[in-house]
């Protein structure tokens, strides 16, 4: 991580249900001294659900230790992590059913985790961007609630026709069958009305072979009347946030947690 990276923070591990009887694990980040305070107002905290990138294939939380430290200790919020389960054991929907059930036991248990469930941000990179950006897709048609943003790191988004070649393989391991009709839980570009998706922030590599996909979600979401920030990092790889000795990386961290900052302030949360 790079240095600066906030190290004081409670963090503490949990195991809990998912719908097949699984037990997946999660990591919980919390500013106890600044949720106590907040607490002693009367304000639960907000939740920020967060999905590891990897290719569905590979990682766990300290994929995104970094941006999580930040956004806990930045925002006041609760961040949660879960460690989802990987392709290609487990193929699609697996993961996507992993991340969802993670947002249910986070809403069914918000008194013990001293969060307000109605103020969700949705978190993730690459492979977690795409459950990230389904999730709240999924819950409007379902009709959960609760959501309020997404924040969108080098998200994959697309019909695997459209797949970059050199990233195939991943989507191949993740789907049971890549030819098969597209699923818009599976790629969320194709979703055919955006209608009551949260605010988002897309976070776009200018090196990243699924850059332009990002950049027509954006266009999509835009149209139909969703605040949308576009954050572009000229020149950079997709991962390029893996390596901490780059400038870049802390950016990236620090704009993350400016974004939900600004966001959760706009719906009372003021720290």
């Amino acid at each position: 991580m790079p240095e600066g990276t906030p190290m004081d923070l409670d963090i503490t591990y949990q195991k809990i249900p998912m719908r097949d009887g699984y037990q997946a694990e999660i990591k919980i980040y919390k500013d106890l001294e600044l949720l106590k305070s907040m607490g002693e107002r009367g304000l639960k905290a907000p939740l920020m659900l967060t999905a590891h990138g990897g290719g569905w294939m590979v990682g766990d939380h300290t994929v995104e230790e970094g941006v999580n430290r930040y956004t806990a200790k930045e925002t006041g919020a609760v961040v949660v992590s879960i460690d989802y389960r990987l392709a290609p054991k487990y193929r699609y929907p697996q993961q996507l059913h992993d991340y969802y059930d993670a947002f249910k036991w986070c809403r069914e248990n918000s008194s013990s985790l001293g969060i307000d469930p109605s103020m969700i941000i949705t978190c993730g990179s690459s492979a977690g961007g795409n459950l990230a950006a389904v999730l709240p897709i999924m819950a409007r048609d379902i009709g959960d609630s609760g959501i309020i943003g997404q924040l969108l790191n080098s998200p994959v988004l697309c019909h695997p026709k459209f797949f970059p070649k050199d990233k195939g393989y991943e989507y191949n391991s993740f789907v049971q069958n890549a030819n098969s009709a597209p699923d818009v839980y599976a790629n969320p570009l194709l979703v055919e009305s955006v209608k009551n998706l949260p605010a988002t922030l897309i976070q776009i590599s200018g090196q990243d072979p699924l850059r332009d996909e990002q950049f027509a979600y954006a266009d999509k979401l835009r149209e139909g009347g969703i605040p949308v920030d576009v954050e572009l990092f000229p020149g950079l790889p997709h991962g390029f946030y893996s390596f901490p000795q780059l400038e870049a990386t802390t950016k990236y961290f620090k704009q993350s947690a400016a974004w939900a900052k600004k966001l959760l302030a706009s719906k009372g949360w003021n720290p």
